[in-house]
């Protein structure tokens, strides 16, 4: 099997439009267990209005992907507030995602990339993933931004959460439908739909794995005020997007 860090590396370059990707190392960090940041710095807001999605609910399409039950935040030991957890935050084997109003679990199998981790697989420097984790610097001044990736031992599957500012590409009104449709247009009979995923209306894009060669691509996306947040799982053998998923579910933000 391939190394797993290349195969990522290699899903941020093919996924993040007109960004260039440093490859990665061939070896994997030893380190499993994450040692996060708290996410307590406010982060820069934005006082732009946002040009809100034109979808409809009605033309969504239902998708049972199983995410388990829901996540009260309200039911949190650490209070959880979308001004200083924009990144996401970890905390006792999970990956809180207030922003966005999702929650991915860790487990034997399951397991996220540590600062380090995510620096390799983006080319970053550790200094500079932990000043976006942290907020000291925004997602608003970036173009793009690494949140999380969680990956399945056994297997290589994984996720990446990332954000995407189309400010920064000149493309400020672009919807995350129509960011979706430029960056698979290369490859013919692919389709982009709207479904139905985690409470919300996203834009949805399946590559197969023949036109990748590095597993099959499964991306979901929605826009959140002037940024794109984008799910990206990637498959490995046998693995399903409901299998996947199955570590994902829908955090209530209070």
């Amino acid at each position: 099997m391939q190394n797993r860090k290349r195969k990522i590396a290699a899903v941020l370059i093919a996924t993040v439009m007109l960004i260039g990707l440093s490859a990665c190392a061939e070896t994997e960090p030893e380190q499993e267990k994450y040692v996060s940041p708290t996410f307590n710095t406010e982060v820069v807001t934005k006082g732009e209005t946002p040009k809100q999605e034109t979808t409809e609910e009605a033309e969504a399409e239902d998708i049972e992907l199983s995410t388990g039950t829901p996540i009260n935040g309200n039911d949190l030991e650490t209070e959880l507030s979308t001004g200083t957890t924009i990144a996401g935050t970890y905390e006792n084997g999970m990956y809180y995602n207030p922003f966005i109003g999702l929650a991915i679990q860790s487990d034997d199998i399951w397991k996220f990339y540590d600062a380090p981790g995510v620096a390799e697989a983006t080319g970053l420097t550790e200094d500079e993933v932990n000043d976006l984790w942290y907020g000291v610097v925004s997602p608003y001044s970036v173009k793009t931004m690494t949140c999380c990736i969680a990956y399945r031992k056994d297997t290589g599957t994984n996720l990446i959460v990332s954000y995407i500012n189309p400010k920064l590409y000149y493309m400020q009104n672009m919807t995350a439908r129509e960011y979706l449709e430029l960056s698979s247009r290369a490859y013919k009979d692919v389709e982009v739909k709207n479904v139905k995923y985690l409470g919300k209306v996203y834009a949805t894009v399946e590559i197969p794995e023949e036109k990748e060669g590095y597993g099959r691509r499964v991306q979901f996306a929605i826009r959140k005020d002037d940024l794109i947040v984008l799910l990206t799982y990637t498959l490995q053998g046998e693995d399903t997007v409901e299998e996947a998923a199955d570590h994902v579910t829908e955090l209530i933000v209070p």
